[in-house]
């Protein structure tokens, strides 16, 4: 569950990208964000709106022209570890034993307490594959689990998740978003940047960003359905559709079907119909 702990805050922090030309190009204006230990923080936007920029941030990539971050750690890599949208593209070994064995967990346990730990890591995803599995043989689903475990085994304060399933198939994308429920229900704090709005739903906080600024911050319901006698749904006025669920809820709705609580997901909406 959320608490009020802080562990990561952004103070009026702007971005401005020297061009060739010797100009400014601002990605980032007065961002302003609180992180609380046990969040599960979906990010959206419109591409060039400036979430991508939030992970680069996060993860100590990319410093501020203005303002400043604070962590509840100085240690950058404790604080915040990635998993991003290529898997490929974070591995460093040729098999799995080689990769986890580059984290700082692994440095000082012997060959047999190190095999324990393999498995301890990968079960704590729901992989149960060798260690010495060579990770070209992985499907992409796996290979993104195997970046999740080790992430996962350093106990970052804050897990990052920059579009994880976008280059994978439809189960694959199943078992990641599993996997990641699992480590919140641990205690992880996730910000899971995502443009799949159907994965919106499991977070219990929206941010939006629009412009290079944060337009909505709050609960996903009143992101996709609005507060009731306010103005339209933060998710259409940031450009987007309504995902299918919940423009079946709303026509429902029309229809004078009441839905309490309003649905976020297929599972939502079947469970409270079936209880009327």
């Amino acid at each position: 569950m959320p608490t009020r702990e802080k562990v990561m805050s952004l103070k009026n922090a702007s971005i401005v990208y020297r061009m060739e030309s010797g100009e400014g190009r601002r990605v980032w204006s007065g961002v302003s964000l609180d992180i609380h230990r046990g969040e599960w923080i979906a990010v959206v936007g419109p591409n060039g709106s400036g979430k991508s920029t939030l992970a680069s941030v996060l993860l100590g990539l990319n410093p501020l022209s203005e303002g400043h971050v604070q962590r509840r750690t100085n240690d950058v890599a404790q604080a915040t570890r990635g998993v991003l949208q290529l898997p490929e593209s974070q591995f460093i070994g040729k098999t799995i034993a080689e990769e986890l064995d580059f984290l700082p967990q692994a440095q000082h346990l012997a060959a047999e307490e190190r095999r324990s730990w393999y498995a301890e890591v990968l079960a704590a995803v729901g992989l149960t594959l060798s260690p010495e599995r060579t990770i070209a043989t992985l499907s992409g689903g796996q290979k993104q689990l195997v970046n999740l475990a080790a992430a996962l085994a350093v106990s970052p304060e804050i897990l990052l998740l920059d579009e994880p399933t976008a280059m994978l198939d439809p189960a694959s994308r199943i078992e990641v978003r599993e996997a990641v429920r699992q480590a919140h229900q641990r205690g992880t704090t996730i910000v899971w940047i995502s443009h799949r709005l159907e994965e919106v739903a499991d977070a219990t906080r929206v941010v939006g960003f629009g412009g290079g600024k944060i337009t909505y911050d709050g609960e996903p319901r009143a992101f996709f359905y609005g507060v009731a006698g306010g103005k339209a749904s933060p998710c259409v006025e940031l450009g987007f559709d309504l995902p299918f669920v919940i423009q079946t809820a709303m026509n429902l709705v029309e229809q004078g079907l009441i839905l309490d609580p309003l649905p976020l997901s297929m599972e939502e909406l079947a469970e409270v119909i079936s209880c009327r």
